[in-house]
């Protein structure tokens, strides 16, 4: 590693006097005998690269990398001139590399006004030189309440008091079965062997096993039999680390919405066919599949009622759907536009999506006249806050509808898009919408007319959403 990088006597130095920066300009740590000035961003402390490598009499250089999703900026650092050894950091990437090795940080490094901050806490992943002379973590003990297990680490030796400190561990579940927690402590040879047995310890069941991160005594990897929540904490004599079973999340109820009704008719095809009475009879296909495969399906209309676009969001949350599928016909100016596509609710991209989010949305003329109704800007930020855990599981939901109705209804193929529909907003739960074919196409028209295709419709758009629920469950309670 060269001078001052070797036998780790800039170990002591650096996690000693981390957990003492602060922002302000000149504090720092000693590395290589020259002081390396600490940044905190967001409770965390950084240092830059480049003073980094400085310090040490290295060089570091900076590669552009064009990919699919624009530029990206990669740091080659050769930390001592006499090491040769090179580390490669990505922008916001917790992976490094050196030589043959891939070293994967518990915290990223961040980019700022064109320098690289890397994460002090992770210098000893980085720099395993460093790692003898950190303090140790011991299992100070187990113990649990109900559901809720605790294990509890003490931290001995030089810095300990300051390995307790915010800036020094950080917890991140990577997933519900896996926790990850790293200090700025290693764990030794008798703490590996207490590690193995704190499954047995824990008591409850859930703990699979907790070992080091390969290539690293700074990183402890806690993996569960079964989704679990994790949380770490810690005071002036340790840190803990909590966990839990998380609840099994599964798809009960869900609610199939109809387009318009009443004196609402929707499109209207160049034979006169209604939307509103194409797609409450799909609807009423879809909702026997469904509840033969185990779910309880409501729906926003069994007749030919107006009920309001607010309307049809409220009775989705009143009923508490786990799901809300909205069903529609479309239309176009172009009588030759015809096909299938399936949105989620997200700003539109193109000319073609607000077109269509805007026919949909004029059914608002038929709200209550006292009703307000924000801007759409205002509205679409608000109700994407609301619906932004859901976006990965609609943008999901539609795609397994389309891909399982297409085959079935032998129509064109117009994708899975996104549009700002207002019966979309506000649904606390994935939500989708379905254009079943264009009216204003005369021969879509036809077949959506014949009820042997409305059928294969809602045999697609059932098993669409049988799929869905089937991997959504797998992956939310790990099964």
């Amino acid at each position: 590693m060269g001078r001052g990088l070797r036998g780790g006597t800039i170990g002591v130095s650096v996690f000693s006097l981390l957990l003492l920066a602060s922002s302000v300009s000149g504090t720092g740590i000693s590395v290589c005998g020259q002081d390396v000035p600490v940044y905190r961003l967001d409770g965390t402390d950084y240092v830059a690269l480049a003073a980094l490598v400085q310090a040490c009499g290295g060089r570091f250089w900076r590669v552009s990398e064009e990919t699919p999703n624009g530029p990206v900026r990669r740091f080659v650092a050769v930390l001592s001139a006499g090491s040769g050894a090179e580390y490669v950091f990505w922008a916001e990437s917790t992976t490094v590399r050196c030589a043959d090795r891939e070293i994967l940080l518990p915290l990223a490094p961040r980019l700022e006004d064109g320098q690289l901050y890397i994460p002090v806490l992770t210098l000893g992943a980085i720099l395993p030189d460093l790692a003898p002379s950190l303090p140790s973590l011991v299992l100070a003990g187990v113990f649990g309440s109900g559901d809720t297990a605790v294990a509890r680490f003490g931290v001995q030796g030089s810095g300990a008091r300051d390995v307790t400190t915010r800036s020094a561990w950080h917890g991140e579940a990577r997933s519900g079965l896996e926790y990850r927690l790293a200090v700025a402590a290693k764990c030794d040879s008798q703490t590996e062997v207490q590690l193995g047995l704190l499954p047995i310890l824990a008591g409850n069941g859930l703990l699979q096993s907790v070992q080091l991160e390969p290539g690293s005594s700074t990183v402890l990897v806690f993996t569960f039999r079964r989704p679990a929540n994790a949380s770490a904490a810690a005071d002036s004599t340790g840190i803990e680390v909590r966990f839990w079973p998380k609840p099994v999340r599964r798809v009960r109820r869900i609610v199939l919405d109809p387009g318009h009704g009443g004196e609402d008719p929707g499109a209207v095809g160049t034979a006169g066919t209604l939307e509103k009475s194409v797609v409450l009879d799909v609807a009423k296909r879809v909702k026997p599949k469904l509840e033969e495969a185990g779910y309880e399906v409501r729906l926003t209309r069994t007749d030919d009622e107006l009920v309001t676009l607010s309307d049809r969001s409220k009775l989705a949350n009143e009923w508490k759907a786990d799901l809300f599928v909205s069903i529609h016909a479309n239309a176009a100016p172009n009588r030759q536009a015809c096909g299938l596509e399936t949105y989620f609710l997200s700003e539109s991209k193109s000319d073609w999506e607000r077109a269509v989010a805007a026919r949909e949305n004029a059914a608002l003329e038929f709200e209550a006249t006292d009703s307000v109704v924000m801007s759409d800007e205002l509205e679409l930020i608000l109700t994407d806050l609301a619906q932004n855990e859901f976006l990965y599981e609609s943008s999901e939901l539609a795609a397994r509808i389309h891909e399982q109705t297409l085959p079935l209804a032998r129509v064109a193929n117009r994708g899975v898009r996104q549009a700002n529909f207002y019966v979309l907003r506000n649904n606390y739960m994935p939500a989708v919408l379905v254009e079943c074919g264009f009216l204003t196409n005369r021969s879509e028209e036809k077949l959506l007319g014949d009820a042997r295709h409305r059928e294969r419709l809602a045999e697609g758009i059932a098993k669409g959403i049988v799929e869905f629920v089937k991997a959504y469950e797998r992956r939310v309670n790990g099964s």
